[in-house]
């Protein structure tokens, strides 16, 4: 099988016109050749160098990625640093990279609906009326909870080791709108969409204030819980295509430790 069978059905049910303007540039083919053979796909959030390692142990032909390998300019390359390693390795082992991010993220089915199916919120939703970029957040209700429990909930769901909250741990939590990833930025739609709490991957400073300041409460887990990336899309590849040898890394780590 052809790369290009992969990409082209990936990109057709994650277009990537819809993916932020963040993206831009980083998504997709990041390495390698639409025209390369495919036997064997790995599927990890990151691309670490223990996963490209464990690519070229287990000879891969295509790693699929959630976080792009490439998110910024590279100005040189030294085969001794974490990336130049990673990078000699893929080329060396004629090893092709695709990534799917917020184009994942916004879409139908795609990452934030994942999430929001693993917290069993009910009746979810989108706040705008079609895929588009600004389709990330998902809404949906749940039985009252005071926010400190909610953020228990949400650290046992998500077997995170630590959470932290933004709120009065008294706040009851009804209605919540989640975003995987750094979701912080849509706290102001989350408002105007009425939720309670705004649960995501990374916060700021500055937004936990505005937080306070407006009545909406926080959960901040890490970008890890997105590693449900990786088992959705095996899956969908797996009843597509049975003829590749589908896994997912054993890599997939959150990098973070609690107290």
């Amino acid at each position: 099988m052809k790369t290009s069978e992969i990409v082209n059905y990936l990109v057709s049910k994650y277009p990537q016109n819809v993916a932020s303007d963040i993206d831009t540039g980083k998504i997709g083919l990041q390495f390698g050749s639409m025209n390369n053979e495919v036997k064997k796909v790995m599927i990890a959030l990151d691309g670490s160098l223990k996963v490209i390692e464990e690519a070229v142990e287990k000879n891969v032909d295509l790693i699929i990625l959630h976080h792009p390998l490439l998110f910024y300019p590279i100005i040189n390359l030294n085969y001794d640093s974490p990336l130049g390693r990673k990078l000699k390795l893929l080329l060396s082992n004629n090893i092709n990279v695709f990534s799917m991010h917020t184009n994942f993220d916004v879409a139908n089915g795609g990452m934030n609906e994942i999430l929001a199916n693993i917290l069993k919120l009910k009746n979810i939703r989108m706040v705008h009326s079609e895929v588009s970029k600004e389709s990330l957040i998902r809404v949906g209700e749940i039985e009252p909870l005071k926010l400190a429990d909610f953020a228990k909930k949400a650290s046992e769901v998500f077997l995170e080791n630590t959470v932290r909250y933004v709120g009065s741990p008294d706040k009851e939590i009804k209605t919540v709108g989640i975003v995987g990833g750094a979701g912080s930025s849509e706290l102001f739609t989350a408002l105007r969409n009425g939720c309670d709490c705004l649960i995501t991957g990374e916060v700021h400073h500055h937004q936990a204030y505005d937080a306070l300041e407006n009545g909406i409460a926080l959960v901040e887990v890490s970008h890890s819980v997105e590693r449900h990336f990786a088992s959705v899309v095996k899956e969908d590849l797996e009843n597509k295509f049975n003829n590749i040898d589908i896994f997912v890394s054993d890599n997939n780590i959150n990098p973070f430790n609690g107290i």
